[in-house]
């Protein structure tokens, strides 16, 4: 009977286990089992599609506080924390891709980051729901992909060949990866990533607002060595990584400084129209930049560093 009960509640039935199982009481045993099949339930992450609730006007919205940006097939992405949402270029102009809204921890109310998704549409990073989001396609549909397990996902990046998301989570001081088609994030290294991009090699190089400033993750080995240290930076906020080397926002001390993979780094444009800068990407030609206390993103062009607004 006992033996019934036990399999019956998912613990193994084989019968070396058993024989340890029937010498403690029955209601621990059932114990074990709950906390067993608890924790494969929560190792089984499966995505799901949800709809964004009560969703902004699109129609109605203006651009309020941009944070992040990125770029999918030569069109830029922002993230307008307050909007809440994210915007698309749409040729001279900008839309709205997916809204977020004004209620309170529920999806997209509190949009950190964006990527693009290597099958299409893009990826948000969302700390109202402690999820990251597949877009597929412009509109109020998203795919939960984490199941909440995340914190606070400020910085987000896709490697290992479309396959890998990474993402930087501010509350638990770490950087994690989860399948690109969702699950279970795992540790990479405990580096508080805000902005994380990779180099061709698949190095993951994240700037931090901590002692370490500038960060080497190295995915394989899951290990990370500082490559910018002493806190040159006042109060960095994003990072891209160029090809030879890599940009860094500095919000308090409204800059943007270059970096070099031996560590050497240099103020490479101060002062206006930056007011504070948080999120940075780039293209072959240019760096953009978005600077909530302008309301704005900027484009520098990054041989002459010449600067006009985007939005």
């Amino acid at each position: 009977m006992i033996i019934r009960k036990l399999c019956a509640i998912g613990i193994s039935c084989h019968h070396s286990i058993l024989v340890a199982l029937l010498a403690i009481p029955l209601g621990v045993a059932i114990a074990i089992g709950s906390a067993q099949a608890q924790e494969a339930a929560e190792d089984a992450v499966v995505s799901k599609e949800i709809d964004v609730p009560e969703p902004i006007e699109t129609e109605k919205a203006t651009v309020n506080y941009p944070r992040a940006v990125a770029i999918d097939d030569g069109k830029l992405l922002v993230v307008d924390r307050f909007l809440p949402g994210v915007w698309i270029q749409d040729g001279e102009n900008f839309k709205v891709f997916t809204p977020g809204t004004p209620l309170l921890r529920k999806p997209m109310n509190a949009p950190w980051c964006v990527t693009p998704h290597p099958n299409g549409g893009i990826l948000i990073g969302d700390s109202a729901t402690r999820e990251i989001y597949h877009a597929k396609q412009p509109g109020a549909k998203l795919v939960a992909l984490n199941n909440g397990y995340l914190g606070i996902p400020m910085a987000i990046a896709v490697g290992d060949g479309g396959k890998t998301i990474y993402v930087g989570d501010a509350e638990r001081r770490a950087v994690f990866r989860l399948p690109i088609e969702g699950g279970k994030p795992e540790l990479v290294a405990r580096v508080n990533a805000r902005g994380l991009s990779l180099d061709d090699e698949g190095n993951l190089w994240a700037v931090t607002p901590d002692a370490e400033a500038i960060q080497k993750i190295d995915v394989q080995k899951n290990t990370a060595e500082t490559v910018v240290g002493g806190r040159p930076y006042a109060f960095p906020n994003g990072l891209v990584w160029t090809g030879d080397g890599g940009f860094v926002t500095d919000g308090y001390g409204k800059a943007i400084w270059r970096f070099s993979a031996d560590g050497t780094t240099e103020k490479w444009f101060e002062g206006e129209p930056l007011g504070g800068p948080v999120g940075i990407t780039a293209d072959d030609k240019y760096l953009y930049v978005a600077d909530p206390q302008k309301k704005q993103v900027y484009r520098f062009d990054r041989e002459t560093k010449a600067v006009e607004p985007v939005l």
